[in-house]
């Protein structure tokens, strides 16, 4: 790779003639970048001589890093100040669609942080003001809303809540089981891992269905502890996990990826416990 730190490289690259614009002519247009605002640049290259980034330079602690795709469409933007990120940062897709947008000041990301899945989707969004994350389905329902030290809500595939979990203490939670059509079918609270109903240790099962009658949640309680196999589904119809318990030990507990591929095993019996990524490789 090489490098050049001419200022007047940048304002005949943004002031090429119309007929003559490269992509990436275009893409520094569509950012609105103002050449007269910096001293300098410096332009690193592909193999291929394509541009691979440009660091438009104020001063040696401010500048601004804006980094391409091979093909010349652009790929990402921040500032530097002082050394340290600072405002918005925003990254793309090849394709033009947003991947990621999220605000720092001085190098402490604050707001909130949103990224998107390529076809425009949103996937994830955190709010750094109170540590809460949402990730969400395909079809942009809510999946997952989390806040550390504080709630776990799951969701199914229509964005009605399946799972809520409210911490109480650091040893206890208040938890509810939701039907898929929004009827509740079990509340009480989790503490110390014993769950209770109305004061007392529960005894009874707690059975939970999709929209089509399928079941969504499977467990019998005896004492507070789940008895015999039990078993989960993700909002999506998945199965989410599988497991068995016998005279309140754990025998085993199989947990599976959205997309059906086994996530990990941990076997109690031969006290083994093996992890696969979401592709089904083993991790080692």
């Amino acid at each position: 790779m090489t490098k050049n730190i001419f200022v007047i490289f940048f304002v005949i690259f943004t002031l090429a003639s119309c007929d003559k614009k490269t992509v990436i002519d275009k893409e520094i247009e569509s950012l609105e970048i103002k050449p007269t605002n910096f001293t300098s640049v410096d332009t690193m290259f592909y193999k291929n001589k394509n541009i691979k980034s440009l660091r438009l330079i104020t001063t040696a602690t401010d500048y601004l890093n804006i980094s391409f795709y091979e093909s010349g469409k652009k790929k990402s933007i921040g500032h530097v100040k002082n050394n340290q990120c600072h405002d918005k940062y925003i990254d793309w897709y090849e394709n033009g669609k947003l991947k990621w947008i999220r605000e720092y000041n001085y190098g402490n990301q604050i707001g909130k942080s949103v990224e998107y899945e390529e076809n425009g989707n949103l996937y994830q969004q955190f709010d750094n003001d109170n540590n809460e994350s949402t990730t969400y389905w395909k079809n942009g329902k809510p999946k997952l809303k989390f806040v550390e030290n504080g709630l776990h809500y799951y969701f199914y595939n229509n964005g009605n809540i399946m799972e809520k979990y409210d911490r109480i203490n650091k040893d206890e939670y208040f938890v509810k089981y939701y039907n898929e059509n929004g009827e509740i079918k079990f509340s009480g609270n989790y503490k110390f891992n014993i769950l209770y109903k109305d004061g007392k240790k529960y005894n009874g099962k707690i059975i939970c269905y999709f929209k089509n009658g399928k079941t969504s949640h499977f467990e019998e309680v005896l004492n507070g502890i789940p008895i015999g196999k039990f078993y989960s589904y993700h909002g999506n119809g998945i199965l989410k996990f599988e497991s068995e318990v016998k005279d309140g030990k754990e025998l085993y507990y199989k947990s599976y990826y959205e997309n059906g591929k086994v996530y990990f095993i941990r076997n109690r019996i031969k006290n083994t416990f093996s992890q696969w990524d979401e592709k089904g490789k083993l991790i080692k």
